[in-house]
Parts: structure tokens; C-alpha cells; sequence
């Protein structure tokens, strides 16, 4: 082996010496990790190659994000898609009378229905919306958008779901003409509706706190608003011949954290 130079040849044999013990001992420290996966396998092999190539195995990846995901739920900041807010306006037909209801949706009661629900939150579609039918024992009715471009875009009827759950008090469920034409009008049982049950309306989700806003959501119009009208006019029609309506001024998902929050302070 020729020397480099200033060298006898000596130190060029030392270090090539030194390269293969390092490389034996990397070796070494490579079996040791696919050791402690478990599994000798080639899946193991290979991530702990990919390791010591500084990339994260697709598993250490999901390990991470799983981590982050419980670090988040312990710091309760999470929005939860099945927890939604609204806070009525108009109460009692009197501009500056608020409150807030929390509704929480049950997949596992309608989860078709619910779909539909997040979908429409996630769009911003109740906001705006008014109570167009309330009748005091009965119903909340209310899903008919204020601008006719965005209620258009939500005209197209979904699949029903089969009836899991009983039409209580607090409950929420689509409205319908019959089977197979729920869009976007839901409605809040005032009281025990149950014998709504064996007519297929199926709820997707309840008051969990403000029932009592439910209460004072202005009932004084009954069943006069024209449905057609509110389809063709929008809030314009509504505003002008019924001002006194309770509405829907804000609506947005929430955590967990927070909804506990509001059930201690009420």
C-alpha cells in the first residue's frame, strides 16, 4: 500500500483498521436497533435504516401526531365538530335580547344527518337564519337561509337516516316533506314529541344547555311566514313583515372545555 506521504505506510494500514472496526460497531448498533423493535422483519429493518438516514418511519410519524393530538385534548383547546354554539337574537321579539345554545350532535344517531349539520356550520349557513315557525308546544322551526344564493347552494336533498333516537324535549331533527327531502330546515322539540317517531323524523342531536333560549324565541307570528316568500325574498321579506322574529346570529363550533364552562355557569 503506497504511504501518504510523510508517512512510512504504517498510518494508512492504523486508519484502515479504524474504518472497519467503526463499521463493524455501526453494525452492531444497527442489529441492536432492529432488536428493539420487536420484530426482525423487513419493515423493522428498513425504518431503522431509515433512522440512521435522518427520516421518520411512517410509524414514529402517526406516534408523533397521536402525541400532539393528546397534548392538545389535555389542554381541552381542541374545537369539537360535534359541539356546535348558537347564540340567538331577537329573544322575546326584542332587539338586544341574546342567548346561547349549545347543541350536541349524536353520529350515532343520524350520521348522515349529521354530516349534513357540520357541513352547514362549517359554511356559515345558519347565521342569519330566522325562526320562521314556532309554535309553543310544539316547535322551533327555522333553516331557510336569508340570501337565496347560498340557500341554493344547499337545495339538495340527503338520504335519511333510520330513527335511533326519540323526538324529546330538547331534541333536534330534520324537517321534511316526506321520505328522502331533508335539505336544510331542522326544528327544536319544545316538548315530548315522541309520536313523531313512527313518522320517520329522526334526530341527529339535543340541547345540552339554553333550553330555557329555546323557550323565549319569539312565538308571536305562529305560522304565518310564507315559506315560498322566505325561498324567493329572503330576510327582506321576513324583516319587513316580521321583525319581531328570533334569529340566529352567530354559530360556530366549539371544544369541550367550553361547553363544560358554560354547564358550570348556568
Amino acid at each position: 500500500m503506497v504511504g501518504v506521504k510523510g508517512n512510512t505506510g504504517k498510518a494508512a494500514s492504523t486508519k484502515t483498521l479504524t474504518e472497519v472496526l467503526i463499521l463493524v460497531a455501526v453494525a452492531i448498533i444497527v442489529v441492536a436497533s432492529i432488536k428493539t423493535f420487536g420484530t426482525t422483519g423487513p419493515w423493522h429493518a428498513k425504518a431503522t435504516i431509515e433512522e440512521h438516514q435522518g427520516q421518520l418511519p411512517k410509524a414514529k410519524v402517526e406516534s408523533v401526531a397521536a402525541g400532539i393530538s393528546s397534548a392538545k385534548e389535555a389542554g381541552k383547546d381542541v374545537t369539537d365538530q360535534n359541539l356546535i354554539q348558537f347564540v340567538f337574537g331577537n329573544l322575546d321579539g326584542k332587539n338586544g335580547n341574546n342567548g346561547e345554545v349549545i347543541v350536541q350532535l349524536h353520529p350515532e344517531w343520524a350520521p348522515i344527518g349529521v354530516k349534513r349539520i357540520q357541513e352547514l356550520t362549517a359554511d356559515s349557513f345558519w347565521d342569519e337564519c330566522r325562526a320562521f315557525r314556532v309554535l309553543p308546544n310544539f316547535v322551533v322551526q327555522l333553516g331557510i337561509n336569508g340570501n337565496s344564493e347560498k340557500q341554493r347552494k344547499w337545495k339538495k336533498d340527503i338520504a335519511d337516516d333510520p330513527v335511533k333516537a326519540s323526538n324529546t324535549r330538547g331534541t333536534v331533527t330534520f324537517a321534511m316533506a316526506g321520505p328522502g327531502t331533508r335539505t336544510t330546515q331542522i326544528f327544536f322539540n319544545k316538548v315530548d314529541n315522541s309520536r313523531l317517531d313512527k313518522e320517520k323524523f329522526a334526530p341527529f342531536g339535543e340541547v345540552i344547555s339554553g333550553m330555557e333560549i329555546i323557550d323565549r324565541i319569539y312565538a308571536g307570528y305562529g305560522e304565518d311566514p310564507d315559506q315560498g316568500l322566505i325561498q324567493q325574498r329572503g330576510n327582506a321579506y321576513l324583516e319587513d313583515k316580521f321583525p319581531k322574529l328570533s334569529y340566529i346570529k352567530s354559530s360556530r363550533f366549539m371544544s369541550k372545555s367550553e361547553a363544560n364552562n358554560v354547564a358550570k355557569d348556568s
